[in-house]
């Protein structure tokens, strides 16, 4: 198989006919599988995929026993995925499937193990916000982390190779950066008439930007580390100064000054060194972490 194409659904019944008529239509010359993920819909998804799947033998549907996310669904679906190059995308038709053959063309040109398509987002206020706290703080770490889309192309071997990082989270555009650097993007068109509105709600984008940033990133314990290291040295200049202030203006209260150069440099260094112990805690903690990403209730692939 040439590609795989892993699309992760939810609570979309009404929808799931328009987007298999689409992918069918992009898709009417290439060798490719479709793989939905149905992440525990509450409404008759799962009926309409089965109903696919009796129509179309290229069709695999999972169903998973509760709702994981997008991004665990996601990596569920890689499992499945024979082909040389998985494709991914959302169940709203915010892109059309027809824009793959973009992502294909700058694949075919240039090599790359993955290809994202950069498209503009009609968003809300908060999730604009969110998205732009994380994209930002991204940047320290590289100037590929924080881009690109659910709208990708990625070598085969590699997306199979992420469903054995068995994770708490899951963050698949982090993961794919741990395995390559050949990472390209291509600017593409958003569909005006998606399926649907953005089913995220504002207390699940600070949830995410903050699991992100703490599972994703070492940013924050960099910041910490940071900062500890610079009250000490802060410190250590202040109590240079109250030294100063004793042997040459005489303080007459007598241990005021050892208590302050004690202090102020001891509270800079421990935090200073909870910062690093934190590193090391954060490096045992992503090799000890076994808990399912995902656990499937039922499937026909």
């Amino acid at each position: 198989m040439k590609y795989s194409l892993v699309i992760p659904v939810f609570n979309n019944f009404k929808g799931i006919q328009d987007l298999y008529l689409s992918i069918k239509s992009a898709f009417s010359n290439e060798e490719i599988e479709i793989i939905f993920v149905d992440d525990c819909s509450s409404d008759d998804t799962w009926n309409e995929l089965k109903s696919l799947k009796i129509k179309d033998n290229r069709v695999k549907i999972i169903r998973l026993a509760k709702n994981f996310g997008q991004h665990a669904a996601t990596l569920c679906g890689f499992e499945f995925a024979t082909g040389d190059f998985v494709l991914t995308m959302d169940d709203d038709l915010e892109v059309l499937p027809v824009q793959f053959q973009a992502l294909i063309k700058h694949q075919t040109e240039t090599g790359a193990h993955v290809v994202y398509g950069e498209f503009s987002q009609k968003e809300s206020f908060g999730k604009k916000f969110f998205k732009g706290i994380y994209k930002r703080l991204s940047k320290l770490e590289g100037s590929k982390k924080g881009r690109g889309s659910s709208f990708r192309m990625i070598k085969g071997e590699i997306a199979r190779k992420l469903t054995e990082n068995h994770k708490h989270f899951v963050f698949i555009d982090e993961f794919l950066l741990w395995y390559t650097d050949q990472v390209e993007f291509v600017s593409i068109e958003n569909n005006p008439s998606p399926i649907r509105k953005s089913r995220y709600r504002i207390k699940g984008l600070v949830n995410t930007t903050a699991n992100v940033m703490m599972y994703s990133t070492a940013i924050p314990l960099k910041a910490v580390t940071f900062t500890g290291f610079l009250l000490a040295a802060v410190n250590l200049l202040i109590g240079l100064f109250f030294l100063r202030k004793f042997f040459i203006d005489k303080i007459e209260v007598k241990g005021f000054t050892s208590l302050i150069v004690s202090v102020l440099f001891s509270t800079g260094l421990i935090i200073f060194c909870i910062g690093v112990i934190a590193q090391y805690m954060r490096a045992i903690l992503k090799n000890l972490n076994n808990a399912p990403t995902y656990y499937i209730a039922d499937k026909e692939c």
